[in-house]
């Protein structure tokens, strides 16, 4: 070895390997997702996993392929031993899914809104609508004002552990659409992403039962386009004159 060598190797120890001073620690959901196994992670200091943000298909706590399109957001939040605690942190349907559900010649209605539960968590939750045709603002605008507040609705009387639930089993997509086919027929309608934008400290997590019960939202519209229209075609049926079921009669009188 040349003299050259021998002065960059000398003072060098032995390379220690990182992986080998490293620690495997399991993930786990909180309660309301019945602190499912999640994963596990390598760390060579614990503190360094807190904070951290782990992402995981619903498909992996449900089997159903149903829910392959949804992937949920969990952070960690606390290590106990090997043991490492979460909060729900997110929601978001994958991009592929999205795409599949929108179609040539129809309106794509977006919002977006922040709601605060009863228990002071606030969430920023991103919709959209499909209509099966094209829409017209003011349509859109009416749509954009049923999602807001019907989420409110929700939101404000409940836990945030049932309003996830509720935005992830679809119950609150579903009292949407019912409301919004009204000023306009729709194709789809779904919640994209939910982001969690304050958490209060020390907030209580609670195991939810699947028999949970959702009490439907219901909204004064008042007259608009479509219901007018649909007005005046009852009571022209209503009206229906005697002079002309007659000539009707005659008719098939001929036929006959």
């Amino acid at each position: 070895m040349s003299q050259k060598a021998k002065r960059k190797t000398r003072g060098r120890g032995k390379t220690i390997d990182s992986w080998k001073m490293k620690e495997w620690y399991d993930v786990y959901a909180p309660k309301t997702f019945k602190e499912e196994f999640i994963a596990q992670i390598p760390s060579g200091n614990p503190d360094n996993l807190v904070g951290r943000i782990m992402s995981i298909s619903l498909y992996d706590f449900t089997k159903s392929y149903n829910d392959a399109s949804i992937m949920l957001q969990f952070k960690i939040t606390k290590i106990i031993g090997k043991r490492c605690n979460t909060i729900f942190w997110g929601h978001e349907l994958t991009r592929d899914y999205i795409r599949s559900l929108i179609h040539r010649g129809a309106t794509r209605v977006d919002g977006i809104f922040n709601f605060t539960t009863a228990d002071n968590v606030t969430y920023r939750v991103s919709t959209f609508l499909v209509t099966r045709r094209r829409a017209k603002r003011s349509q859109q605008k009416s749509m954009r004002k049923i999602i807001f507040q019907v989420l409110t609705e929700f939101a404000k009387n409940m836990t945030h552990e049932k309003f996830i639930q509720g935005v992830i089993s679809g119950r609150f997509a579903s009292n949407i659409t019912k409301i919004a086919k009204t000023i306009y027929p729709l194709r789809e309608c779904k919640i994209r992403k939910v982001k969690v934008i304050n958490v209060p400290e020390n907030i209580k997590d609670d195991f939810i039962t699947e028999d949970l019960v959702f009490d439907e939202v219901s909204l004064d519209l008042g007259e608009h386009g479509k219901s007018i229209k649909a007005k005046k075609l009852k009571k022209k049926k209503e009206k229906g004159s005697p002079e002309d079921s007659e000539p009707s009669e005659v008719v098939a009188e001929k036929k006959e």
